[in-house]
């Protein structure tokens, strides 16, 4: 058999087997799914506290004793000590108080603003970014960072940190 899946039947299979509370398109699960895939560093098919922190650390952030498990704790339904697939796509899927978003996205912000100067430099985002996702090269990273910095000017504001990340 070539691999192909003319009927869409292994994608369907995949989509059912997570059994989520909402309706998602084959395309949006394939989303999370790579979403998830580059926390799951070790490929292990869950997101512990580890990758977490491993994460963080590629951001420059340090994170107190037992941070890591708190954040992963309310979503780990089946008390696992990780996230798997449908865990993280619920948590995707939840919701989210637009208050509370925007004191996520500034607090990220200024995770990377280490100078407390309102922008991000341009270079230190493009290497997180690349940490993340060991897999994107260099051109894709560029590009990612010119949607983000379209004059060049080597700094991001706030509000094109935030297109940023919420492609908008």
């Amino acid at each position: 058999m070539s691999g192909s899946d003319p009927n869409g039947i292994i994608e369907r299979t995949r989509a059912q087997t997570l059994s989520l509370p909402v309706e998602l398109s084959v395309e949006k699960i394939q989303d999370f799914q790579a979403a998830f895939s580059i926390m799951d560093i070790q490929s292990k098919g869950f997101v512990g506290p580890d990758d977490i922190n491993q994460v963080a650390q590629a951001a420059d952030m340090v994170l107190v004793e037992n941070e890591a498990q708190l954040l992963l704790g309310s979503a780990d339904e089946d008390h696992s000590g990780g996230i798997d697939m449908r865990e993280f796509i619920s948590i995707m899927t939840t919701p989210i108080n637009q208050q509370d978003l925007e004191e996520e996205l500034r607090a990220t912000f200024r995770v990377f603003d280490k100078d407390g100067n309102g922008t991000i430099n341009a270079n230190e985002l493009k290497r997180f970014v690349r940490l993340w996702d060991s897999e994107l090269t260099e051109d894709e990273a560029d590009d990612m960072i010119g949607q983000a910095d379209p004059n060049k000017t080597g700094s991001i504001t706030y509000d094109a940190f935030v297109q940023f990340l919420l492609h908008t």
